[in-house]
């Protein structure tokens, strides 16, 4: 079914708009014993929680442990910063609500010597978030990004300040490095500064859908393993290796739209 998907994107885009979601349920009440934390500001300390709602600006410090029995939210306008050496493991699902940003998972290229394992059992979903960026990360499900970033610049962004080792003056950008992914990654109608699909591991299939950015190097898809198909259509500038010197896609089904040749 998502391989016909794929080959028919160039008219698929309200379907694929509906995938945005009109906001998570609110936090409900933990069973005895548990705990929900909401987070409202500064580090969110090492512990099992039942359910993890973010709703301010929260840190995952270095060296942490965490564990997320059932679901994360980061609220609209929220960030969480995961991007350290902690190990993060949400054995239920991601949603990352309007304006906000998630960083999660640290490698080399965010100055973590060895990668983390932060892992997800369910999917990770965003929609019209202001930044997305997962890396070395364990996706048991799908991750799909609806309509994320601040509109078509690169100024830096005050939330991504937030995120140290991220480094100073970093404008928005939807990055997803060196993931395995059991599931499909769509990301669709992005407008951002840069967006990267670079070394991931998936299990069926990526689609990259309308993803707009302003930095001509944007829109990288390059060097990832994908069991089903690559599909790429309709992205300004169109999807390409860019300046990542990576090894082309390696695909088991078919190289589609713009990814043909990559």
């Amino acid at each position: 079914m998502f391989r016909t998907f794929l080959r028919s994107a160039p008219v698929a885009l309200t379907a694929v708009s509906a995938l945005a979601f009109a906001g998570a349920p609110a936090a409900h009440a933990a069973p005895r014993g548990a705990t929900t934390v909401v987070c409202h500001g500064g580090d969110i300390a090492s512990g099992d929680y039942y359910e993890l709602v973010v709703h301010g600006d929260c840190t995952i410090p270095d060296g942490a442990k965490v564990t997320v029995e059932t679901q994360l939210y980061v609220r609209a306008g929220s960030t969480l910063n995961a991007v350290t050496t902690a190990h993060v493991h949400v054995k239920g699902n991601v949603q990352v609500g309007p304006g906000a940003v998630l960083g999660l998972g640290c490698n080399a290229e965010t100055n973590c010597a060895t990668p983390t394992k932060d892992e997800v059992g369910g999917n990770i979903n965003s929609d019209r978030a202001t930044a997305v960026i997962l890396h070395a990360d364990k996706v048991n499900g799908d991750i799909t990004t609806v309509a994320d970033g601040p509109g078509l610049t690169c100024a830096p962004s005050k939330q991504l300040a937030n995120i140290p080792n991220l480094g100073t003056g970093t404008p928005a950008y939807d990055d997803f490095e060196d993931n395995t992914v059991g599931g499909y990654i769509t990301t669709a109608h992005l407008r951002s500064c840069w967006m990267g699909v670079i070394r991931n591991h998936v299990g069926t299939n990526i689609l990259v859908l309308d993803d707009r950015t302003l930095d001509p190097d944007g829109n990288e898809v390059v060097t990832n393993t994908v069991r089903g198909d690559l599909g790429c259509y309709l992205n300004k500038p169109a999807a390409q290796v860019g300046d990542s010197g990576g090894a082309p896609n390696m695909v088991k089904g078919l190289k589609l739209g713009q990814c043909a040749t990559l």
